[in-house]
């Protein structure tokens, strides 16, 4: 059967063809211009209609009435072809033709159209299989046309056009805009409506329901897309991207946990904290999103990530190993320096107490502002290592000093770290598997607590110090409370109690070290070095101290 397509109007006419011949009236066949229009007799002196008859190079459409066609879309045993304004068929160019569904919901005002040399449109096959889109590369670009003839833009799926606002979600291929109609390949920013933005990621400051969105498509013109709501990862330009089973380009903070329902208990553990904080990933901002691997981050955590830090709005340091995921409850090597990172992956800074598991593994971090483990002034430092004693002298509850905010390499050997605005000298391992770990008991004739040494102060330039071998614990005394409490008996030599009227106490055996895991009594100075040998060594108050060999021989009374 043979039809022709009369359409109101071509709103974008492709250059006139030259006739090649001029059409020559003859009296009874041939070419006859009548009432101003061309007509074509056959040798029956009948008129030609609805087949096509050539001039010269070009072919000319004679329609149900015999008159040649011009301007016009036609339709001949289910092919189309497009006469111009001379009447002639137009081959190798593209055409705009009015859509007669203009108006109605996604109908463009004009389809476009593409006549192959041969003159027939460019049509998707009846035959073709459903999945198949049967792309056509025209001046080394691929276009996709429905059974009409037109040119598909937009998302596309089974051969058809896509019109839903849901159409991004389930097709792969895009083929831009009613004017392009390309084949996108590569990268492609498309704006999507989400109605479901809200559920999908609470928090989020990036996105409204109207969204403008990464896509990438590859060299079969599909859309990268994740399956099962498992992130998929691509590598573009040596760059690691991330999208979801949408085919969306991921951005800021991404958890396959969360993406898969999965929410973390308010009484978890930091073990599970930190398996948690583990499945992060961070995809930088929407403009960029390529993935943060290997290397150092600084922004303020996610809403999943941390809650509570993430409506604060504080930005801090993350680390992301190999596969993008952050470092958590472990100490790393990074470039030859030591970083720690918390249970929400968070690098860690300043001066911090950490029970650990091995040499790498943390399992609690003592902050000095969580949990009653204050420890942010110099006395309340010396009370929580006298509280945690038996830890640290096990080695599972080890201090550490990882620099400022910006800084945050573990520290080791001698340091100075500020406490509540006051200075204090420490020292910490440089080598073992414990290295930075603070030093715990004697070190080079000085005594420290977990790190922190022990020292007299300037006013009292001397200072008695108890340093219990069992736990490595070192307390310092007034000398009041040694005579009295702690060697009230055999430390006055020929008394069988303690006198205050006293003004000389000889003591024995007050540092017998062939005892173990016995209190031993040492005398420092400001410098927290323990005195070997001194006579009428003068402490701040009205005590002179004799020492010899590290013992103290004799306390009295300054006159």
């Amino acid at each position: 059967m043979r039809k022709q397509t009369k359409l109101v109007a071509v709103l974008s006419t492709a250059a006139l063809l030259a006739i090649g011949a001029s059409m020559t009236s003859f009296a009874a066949t041939g070419w006859v211009e009548e009432d101003g229009t061309w007509v074509y007799y056959n040798r029956d002196e009948e008129r030609a209609t609805e087949e096509w008859k050539k001039s010269g190079d070009n072919w000319f459409w004679l329609d149900d009435n015999g008159e040649m066609a011009v301007d016009q879309l036609v339709e001949d045993d289910d092919d189309y072809y497009y006469v111009n304004e001379a009447g002639a068929m137009v081959s190798n160019q593209w055409v705009a033709i009015e859509n007669e569904d203009a108006g109605d919901d996604d109908e463009p005002d004009y389809y476009w159209y593409y006549f192959q040399s041969n003159g027939k449109a460019y049509q998707r096959s009846d035959n073709a299989s459903p999945t198949s889109i049967g792309a056509k590369t025209i001046n080394g670009k691929k276009y996709a046309f429905d059974e009409e003839g037109r040119m598909l833009y937009g998302w596309v799926e089974d051969g058809e056009r896509q019109t839903d606002d849901e159409a991004w979600k389930t097709a792969d291929y895009y083929f831009g805009d009613e004017n392009d109609g390309a084949m996108s390949l590569g990268w492609r920013q498309i704006n999507i409506t989400d109605t479901e933005y809200e559920e999908a990621q609470p928090g989020d400051e990036y996105w409204d329901e109207e969204q403008d969105r990464w896509f990438y498509f590859q060299t079969s013109g599909k859309k990268v897309v994740a399956d099962d709501n498992e992130l998929k990862t691509k590598t573009i330009n040596g760059k690691k991207y991330g999208f979801d089973d949408t085919g969306r380009m991921v951005s800021s903070w991404y958890s396959s946990e969360v993406a898969t329902g999965a929410t973390l208990a308010s009484n978890a553990t930091a073990q599970q904290i930190g398996d948690w904080s583990s499945s992060f990933m961070y995809f930088s901002d929407p403009e960029d999103g390529a993935r943060y691997t290997k290397g150092w981050f600084k922004v303020v955590p996610g809403y999943y990530l941390e809650q509570d830090e993430y409506e604060d709005g504080s930005d801090y340091w993350y680390y992301a190993d190999g596969d993008g995921e952050l470092y958590a409850n472990t100490i790393e090597t990074i470039k030859g320096k030591k970083y720690a990172f918390n249970a929400n992956g968070r690098m860690i800074d300043g001066l911090v107490f950490l029970t650990m598991d091995g040499s790498k593994e943390i399992v609690t971090v003592h902050a000095d502002d969580e949990e009653g483990d204050e420890y942010n002034t110099g006395d309340d430092f010396d009370i929580f290592v006298e509280n945690h004693d038996d830890d640290i002298k096990a080695g599972t509850l080890r201090c550490y000093y990882f620099g400022d905010s910006d800084d945050g390499a573990m520290k080791t050997g001698k340091q100075t770290v500020e406490i509540d605005g006051e200075k204090y000298s420490f020292k910490f391992k440089t080598s073992s598997s414990t290295k930075g770990s603070g030093i715990v008991g004697e070190d080079d004739h000085k005594l420290y607590n977990a790190g922190k040494l022990v020292e007299a102060d300037s006013d009292d330039k001397y200072k008695i110090v108890a340093y219990d071998e069992a736990t490595g614990v070192s307390t310092k005394m007034d000398v009041d409370k040694f005579l009295k409490e702690v060697k009230p008996h055999e430390a006055v030599k020929g008394e069988d109690a303690y006198d205050e009227d006293e003004t000389t106490w000889v003591l024995d055996n007050v540092d017998d070290k062939e005892n173990d895991n016995q209190v031993l009594y040492y005398l420092v100075n400001t410098s927290g070095s323990m005195v070997k040998s001194k006579t009428n060594a003068k402490d701040g108050e009205d005590y002179k101290f004799t020492v010899k060999d590290y013992l103290i021989t004799e306390i009295a009374i300054e006159n």
